[in-house]
């Protein structure tokens, strides 16, 4: 589950990358960084859950979106949407790290 950690580790960057990037006057990309961040961290919390494992998936059109708004809100892209555009493109080599990407296959745990 390495995985959903580190992409809850990336959500708490978005978050506080308008406060780095000093973009916190801007309301509108404040909040739209806060909200993102945590739907990215409610579905990987949701991945631990077994009904809702596959949850973290949904974190790959999440981070379309980002790099998306990232490259087209304005050109060319200040530092904060360059931000977007990398965190997005992190997230889509992460979302794609199965659950349990650590443990030994399933069939080698049912034999022990």
């Amino acid at each position: 589950m390495w995985g959903r950690v580190v992409e809850i580790m990336t959500a708490v960057w978005l978050g506080l990358s308008p406060f780095i990037f000093r973009t916190q006057s801007d309301a509108w990309v404040l909040w739209v960084d806060l909200l993102t961040a945590l739907t990215i961290c409610v579905l990987a919390g949701c991945s631990y859950w077994p009904p809702t494992r596959y949850a973290h998936l949904l974190t790959l059109l999440v981070a379309l979106g980002l790099i998306v708004w990232g490259r087209f809100a304005e050109l060319p892209p200040p530092p904060i949407h360059q931000n977007h555009i990398v965190v997005g493109l992190f997230l889509l080599m992460i979302a794609v790290v199965p659950n349990e990407a650590s443990s030994p296959p399933r069939a080698w745990r049912e034999v022990t």
